[in-house]
């Protein structure tokens, strides 16, 4: 399993991302199993607030994407884990806390952008590497700038640049800045707070709350896949060297 799911006091459910490597990496097939653990939560009794962390001292260093595909429709099919991870977070009927430690790169970053409220450690980094890789981040751009400047979002694309948890949250993708160690514990009191509060209540103020800023757009999601499942088949055919 990629994911761990634990329950604690009050209605708090901790999930926890047990990717591969030092860097705590998803490959698709842990982002489908990151989905359907999301779906199979957003109908679990008594659920008040999801907490997310990563294990060990890494939040995600990113998605580790299929080899060798040379199709379009099976570079698509690959990408299309990610939207599927989104689609599920989306639909939860409560508030996703993220505890970030240590790196949130590529679709790691996506997720902070995504998360209804982020705890991070000072010393927390944060990166868009794709264009490092020579790809575009397009999926995380079919939302990002709901939350950052199209001229920040930009640049941070393109230079592929690592940014601090303070940055990140004068940027708008973090809520909160913690010690180093502490996010975790910081959230889980952030999730009982939330937990505390009349639940369809919450549940209304994320559901409207997400929709008036309109914070997903599926079609635009999708466009970035087609556009990079082509660009990514195109490349694995061109001959090497």
């Amino acid at each position: 399993m990629a994911v761990r799911v634990d329950e604690t006091e009050n209605g708090v459910v901790l999930l926890t991302l047990v990717g591969t490597g030092e860097k705590n990496n998803l490959d698709t097939e842990a982002l489908l199993d990151l989905a359907d653990t999301a779906r199979a939560l957003a109908t679990r009794p008594g659920m008040r607030a999801l907490v997310v962390a990563g294990q060990g001292d890494v939040f995600c260093g990113g998605r580790i994407g299929k080899k060798g595909l040379s199709r379009a429709s099976d570079v698509a099919e690959d990408l299309n884990a990610i939207l599927k991870v989104n689609s599920a977070f989306a639909a939860l009927p409560v508030p996703t806390v993220l505890a970030v430690e240590g790196e949130a790169f590529g679709w790691g970053f996506g997720m902070s952008a995504q998360a209804d409220y982020v705890v991070a450690a000072e010393d927390a980094r944060f990166a868009l590497p794709e264009m490092s890789h020579g790809m575009p981040p397009l999926i995380v751009l079919s939302y990002l700038f709901r939350f950052v400047s199209y001229k920040r979002g930009f640049e941070l694309s393109l230079t592929s640049r690592e940014i601090s948890a303070a940055d990140a949250e004068r940027y708008g993708i973090v809520t909160q800045v913690v010690p180093h160690g502490a996010a975790l514990a910081a959230a889980l009191e952030v999730a009982a707070f939330i937990a505390a509060q009349d639940p369809m209540s919450i549940a209304l103020l994320r559901k409207f709350g997400r929709e008036a800023a309109e914070l997903s757009n599926p079609q635009l999601s999708e466009y970035a896949v087609s556009l990079m499942s082509v660009l990514l088949a195109e490349r694995a055919q061109k001959p090497h060297g």
